[in-house]
């Protein structure tokens, strides 16, 4: 250590800098707006997920369209119904969902499911006219849910001319609304067949063609409907080849209607070409498969035109394919059921039949199914009411219970108490009661009456 006399300094120079006091000052405000702008979500993290963009009406509605072309019906529906949530005040989305379901009521084998879902459309038109109180295409899509709904097997026998009556009155609003639309004088049309007044229908067809093929209207999608009643005006006419063009100039529009396929190979089953109706129905199963839609319609089309040719073990066959499908529906137990009494199967046909007519559990559906392993579902079919639909299977079911009586099953028992209860809805009907009046002759030899 140096010694050098001097003595020791401790204080030290004072080094702040007046910028860098503002520049922390200045970083420190800067911070303040950030951390507020973070808070506020002004500002977004830059290590966040990256937000998803949210689909707007457009986007749904287009998907809907296009769902309705490839006919799958429940799938355009539904894309309409999210469009109408995003934008409410746009009319096409709620009749355009409407019609959508109308149409798969066409795949739909029971009058329940029918029911509630001719219903629900109008339930939910109605709703929508106080919105939209002078929409022409929602008149008319209400008006075509209450014409289809105007079955005495959908809506009781009761209500089968108020709601044509209120098929009507809404048309007239539609027209009254649009003089010019082609969907209303359509529907028109199919109300007017409806009623038998063929040359009012013709008129009103007539204008629904004129209106719809006009500049104005060339590339409408209510085309489809158009030409749609112009195959059932033809078809109510016998002339079942010009229906078959009319149905093809409607699929154009929306090439994957499988229902209506259907309708067209069942015209061709008219005029006994069974193989152009054969492939036309095979090509409506194709569709299903193709869509992942779950519909024995074609499969028992397949089977009646099968069973109309003779061929009960291919019917079958094709019957129990749609059974496959819809273990659920009491109808197509009964289709089977039919089958196998036409095929003089009436052990296997009164075991199916007696689902339709009883109900019948789960071992008992199995037994009809097939089923042999462990992982077929539990089942059980609740009893299908007589109705015009139904009563084939009841009077099936009476004549095999009839022919397969012996002293030890005392079949005819049932046999008679069945043919009382058809008895009581259609014993004014000749061409039902002449069959029922068969099997009652068969049990009455044995002494039950």
């Amino acid at each position: 250590m140096q010694l050098t006399g001097k003595n020791l300094e401790f204080k030290h120079e004072n080094r702040s800098n007046p910028l860098t006091v503002l520049l922390l000052l200045f970083l420190c405000v800067i911070s303040l707006f950030l951390l507020k702008a973070v808070v506020s979500k002004t500002i977004v993290s830059p290590w966040l997920p990256t937000a998803v963009p949210t689909r707007n009406a457009t986007s749904f509605a287009m998907e809907a369209d296009t769902y309705f072309r490839a006919g799958n019906l429940q799938k355009a529906a539904d894309s309409y119904a999210a469009a109408a949530v995003l934008e409410p005040d746009n009319a096409d989305y709620v009749w355009k969902r409407g019609r959508s379901l109308i149409y798969l009521t066409g795949s739909q084998t029971t009058d329940q499911e029918k029911s509630a879902t001719l219903t629900e459309v109008i339930n939910s038109l109605e709703k929508a006219l106080d919105t939209f109180t002078e929409n022409s295409n929602i008149y008319s899509i209400l008006a075509f849910a209450y014409i289809w709904y105007a079955d005495a097997d959908l809506c009781g026998a009761a209500n089968v001319e108020t709601n044509q009556a209120l098929a009507e009155s809404n048309i007239r609003r539609a027209v009254d609304f649009n003089s010019r639309n082609p969907l209303a004088y359509a529907i028109y049309s199919e109300i007017l067949l409806a009623q038998s007044n063929y040359v009012r229908a013709e008129q009103m067809l007539s204008q629904a063609l004129e209106y719809g093929t006009s500049s104005e209207n060339r590339d409408s999608d209510v085309m489809f409907d158009v030409y749609r009643v112009q195959g059932i005006l033809l078809e109510s006419y016998g002339q079942y080849r010009s229906a078959i063009d009319a149905y093809n100039h409607a699929l154009e529009f929306s090439p994957n209607m499988t229902f209506l396929q259907i309708r067209i190979g069942v015209n061709w089953r008219q005029i006994t070409d069974y193989d152009s109706a054969l492939e036309m129905f095979a090509k409506a199963a194709r569709i299903n498969d193709q869509l992942g839609v779950h519909d024995p319609m074609p499969y028992i089309a397949i089977g009646n035109t099968y069973s109309q040719t003779g061929d009960f073990y291919a019917a079958g066959l094709n019957i129990k394919k749609a059974l496959q499908i819809n273990p659920y529906n009491a109808d197509v137990y009964g289709r089977l059921g039919v089958n196998y009494y036409k095929a003089r199967n009436y052990e296997a046909a009164i075991e199916a039949l007696s689902c339709v007519v009883n109900g019948c559990g789960a071992l008992a559906s199995c037994t009809v199914r097939e089923c042999a392993d462990e992982g077929n579902p539990i089942i059980e079919i609740a009893k299908m009411p007589i109705s015009s639909s139904t009563v084939p299977y009841y009077f099936s079911y009476v004549g095999a219970l009839a022919y397969m009586h012996t002293a030890a099953n005392r079949y005819c028992e049932e046999a008679v108490s069945v043919a009382k209860e058809i008895e009581a809805v259609y014993g004014d009907d000749p061409s039902v009661m002449s069959i029922v009046r068969d099997g009652q002759a068969i049990c009455a030899s044995y002494g039950y009456q």
